[in-house]
């Protein structure tokens, strides 16, 4: 099974800025609300945003040996950490 970590309390205006705030990382992320979010080094992850129970849903699908799942939810978190 996949790393995965689920986000509550995400409004669409939250996922908005998430979006944008892990762009400056290089992350890729296409608008839907269950996509594959392509990172920088071949780091693949599945969103899946549930808009009702304003819950996200992250899992790494993929990744390369030499980056490590803790790496990974470091950037997110950190992009998670700066929205308001």
């Amino acid at each position: 099974m996949a790393d995965h970590r689920e986000f509550t309390g995400i409004s669409r205006a939250k996922l908005n800025g998430l979006r944008a705030e892990l762009g400056k990382y290089g992350v890729d992320i296409p608008e839907g609300d269950d996509v594959e979010v392509k990172g920088p080094l071949g780091v693949k992850l599945r969103a899946i945003y549930d808009e009702p129970t304003e819950t996200l849903r992250l899992a790494i699908t993929d990744k390369p040996v030499f980056v490590s799942e803790k790496q990974i939810w470091k950037t997110v978190e950190n992009g998670a950490s700066r929205l308001t």
